[in-house]
């Protein structure tokens, strides 16, 4: 007897898991996997800007610390930060020059290149310009800066929601305690499936791919360590190592948009001071 067919949504869901579990192992086959952590620490104070993308695409530092931005591209970077940051940034950084970045106030920088890549308000997210050569390609890293502890950010709420009208993460930047349940529901017509993003290395393996049945599905992420952690959906976008960047994918309803977000996970029992009126 012949096993029964497998509905559409199952299979989006097994294809964009067995997808992205060959795409950890192929990025971990070209990466020497030793001193991972050290590595992964030693990059979050040096981010490169390759043209299309940032390597590493996140990072964090506290503060005291500095943030160096090295263009390795034949263009200019014009580096600026969402409005959601708590702290402006607008550089400008020559094609093979770099600039410093020392940030004095805590919280989550979503950073982008304004020559290539906008921001949306309404989504809260960036993406390509349409007139950009790498589109659909954006060119963003997220930045966390914490306080000399490692703490210090204010947290948010830990719901995610996938709306069906923008079929993206929203929030897209959640802070929380370590441990603290990250609560996700796909309100979506689309099923989808959370899965780490491939880099930086140190977080492969931080949670299991989760699926998100369509119509209301539901799930949870745990994240014990403090730190920042990248996420997207495998069934809307790849991520392209060469660009270092991801692409979204053209059949996803959120296009242009890429689908993923990024969780700030702060020590547990660190709650961020009030800030002082001015």
């Amino acid at each position: 007897m012949s096993p029964a067919p497998m509905n559409r949504r199952a299979f989006l869901l097994q294809s964009a898991m067995s997808a992205g579990a060959l795409t950890l192992a192929a990025l971990a086959a070209e990466a020497p996997p030793a001193a991972m952590a050290s590595t992964a620490a030693a990059a979050s104070r040096r981010m490169r800007f390759h043209g299309t993308g940032f390597q590493p695409m996140i990072a964090a530092v506290r503060l005291g610390e500095t943030l160096r931005v090295e263009s390795v591209a034949a263009r200019e970077l014009r580096l600026v930060s969402a409005p959601t940051a708590p702290q402006r940034i607008a550089r400008r950084v020559e094609a093979g020059g770099s600039v410093v970045l020392r940030p004095h106030t805590p919280g989550v920088y979503l950073l982008y290149d304004d020559l290539t890549t906008r921001f949306d308000p309404q989504v809260g997210q960036v993406a390509a310009r349409s007139d950009s050569p790498f589109f659909p390609m954006p060119a963003y890293a997220v930045v966390l800066v914490t306080d000399r502890a490692g703490g210090g950010v204010a947290l948010t709420g830990a719901d995610v929601n996938i709306p069906d009208t923008t079929m993206t993460f929203q929030p897209w930047a959640v802070v929380c305690e370590a441990a603290t349940p990250v609560r996700f529901t796909n309100n979506d017509m689309d099923a989808h499936v959370l899965m780490p993003a491939p880099e930086p290395q140190a977080q492969r393996g931080s949670f299991d791919p989760l699926p998100l049945p369509a119509h209301g599905g539901t799930g949870v992420v745990r994240l014990a360590e403090p730190g920042l952690y990248h996420y997207y959906c495998p069934v809307h976008a790849r991520y392209r190592p060469a660009e270092y960047t991801f692409e979204p994918l053209r059949s996803f309803g959120g296009f242009p948009f890429v689908m993923d977000g990024v969780i700030a996970v702060m020590p547990a029992g660190r709650r961020a001071a009030p800030r002082r009126r001015s």
